[in-house]
Parts: structure tokens; sequence; C-alpha cells
């Protein structure tokens, strides 16, 4: 697979092409890992949350121990981990995906010729644009909805959403730590990778989007496939205005309303 980066003719002008070409035409020196330096490491980001996830709780579990010795820790796992938001869940996410997004920066960083402002295409939007891309994701969160309500979907489970956490953690959790780690890993390091191969933007859209589905194994099938769809989308935004911010509004936005509704309905 070729990972040659697009050069720009003389006096092209960018304003005329694609956002994608047009990105690649004003930074031809922009040095990406290729297409296997991408994955691999992309595996081993994974790898790393997985890790700084696990250790995060072994320490919640400690603390509780350290507290009160006769703390049940197994129940409290297997029976409130992945049902509510608890200190674990909380605080592995939180942990995890700080460590991860650091761990990527430190990748790009490694990679001289690149800046992560560069790299993760952290660029500023309008204000307009902000407000149609929530505008967006509203619609989407619409159009879910509804097709929720003809398959019979479940409501989200009732009884409390937070135990022994304070719930500002959870919100922080949930619309700006997870986002931010998903956004900065899949429509930013691997679409940069992917973006510069000979399969260009369809690879950089379709790869990231189908692995981020399937990472959400507590969901169904269905589910599953709605966040492939709407990675998809995500990243198709991320590549028309060149610019990680533009998806992280939606993934942050979607976030956000899912959170009010169970708060509301729990």
């Amino acid at each position: 697979m070729s990972t040659q980066e697009t050069p720009s003719k003389p006096g092209e002008d960018t304003a005329l092409l694609p956002e994608s070409s047009a990105e690649l035409a004003e930074a031809p020196s922009l040095s990406v890992w290729h297409f296997w330096a991408t994955l691999g490491f992309s595996l081993v980001i994974g790898l790393v949350n997985g890790i700084a996830g696990i250790l995060a709780v072994l320490a919640v579990i400690d603390l509780k121990l350290i507290s009160n010795p006769n703390f049940n820790w197994t129940d409290y796992i297997f029976n409130s981990l992945g049902t509510q938001f608890n200190a674990v869940v909380v605080t592995s996410v939180i942990v995890s995906d700080i460590v991860s997004v650091a761990v990527i920066g430190g990748l790009i960083l490694a990679r001289r010729g690149a800046t992560i402002k560069e790299y993760l295409a952290l660029k500023p939007i309008p204000l307009k644009t902000i407000g149609q891309l929530i505008i967006l994701t509203l619609g989407l969160i619409g159009v879910s909805a509804l097709v929720d309500s003809f398959r019979n979907a479940p409501n989200p489970q009732t009884g409390p959403v937070y135990e022994g956490v304070w719930p500002v953690f959870v919100w922080f959790a949930v619309v700006a730590v997870a986002p931010v780690f998903e956004e900065v890993m899949f429509r930013g390091f691997m679409f940069q990778g992917f973006l510069r191969t000979r399969l260009g933007p369809a690879l950089a859209i379709i790869l990231p989007s189908v692995w981020w589905g399937l990472l959400h194994a507590q969901y169904g099938g269905f589910d599953r496939g709605v966040i492939m769809v709407l990675g998809l989308v995500l990243a198709t935004v991320r590549l028309r205005t060149g610019s990680l911010y533009a998806p992280l509004v939606i993934h942050a936005t979607w976030n956000l309303v899912s959170m009010i509704q169970v708060s509301f309905m729990t």
C-alpha cells in the first residue's frame, strides 16, 4: 500500500480542491506515520488504554479496601461495572483516556517534521460552523430515536445512575474526556496516517469508523452498526472541514444529550 504524500503543483489553487486534497497540497512536507506504523501504533494505543484502565480499577479497589476492609470488591466489580456510573467506571475512563492521549502526543512528536497541532488538524472553526454542527447532531439524534422507536429499543436503565462518585466527574468523563480521546485517536491519529495512502480519504474514513464501532462491545450488533455509521459521519465532517474540532463538537454534543436523557429517565 503506497504511503507517499501528495505534493502540490506550482501555482495550484488549493481553494478549488476538495478539503482532503487541499490539506495535502498545503502541507506536502507534513511527516506522518505510514499505514503499517499507524496500524501498529493504534493497536499499541488500544493496549495501553486497556492496561491503564485496569490499573485505575485496581487503584480504586485498593483505596476502598483500605477504608473498608470488609468491602466486597467482587460484587462491586461484577454487579456494578458497566451497569451504572460508579467510581470504577469513571476513574477507568478518565485515567485510561488521558494516558492514551499522552501516548498519541508522544508518537506524533517522535515523528520529526510534524507538530501535534498540524498532525491532528487542530484548526479553529467559525461559530457559525459550530452551530451548524450542533444542529446536525440534534438531527442525527432525532433519526436515531425514530429508528429505536420502530425497533422497540429498550429505554435506558432505571435506578441509581451515580454510585460513590460525584456526578460532575461522570459528566466530565462522558462529555469531555471520552470524546477527546476517541476523536484524537480515530479522526486524528489514525485518520492522518491512513489519509496519505493510495486509498486516501476512503480508507481514512472507513477503517477507523469500523474499528471504532467494533470496540463498543458492550452494545448489541445493531447499536454497533449505528456507531459505525456515526463514525462515518464524523470522519466525513473531519475531511470536509479539515479540522478535528468539527467531529469533536458532534461527539461531545451527542454524549451531552445522551447524559441528559439518562439523567431524566433514571
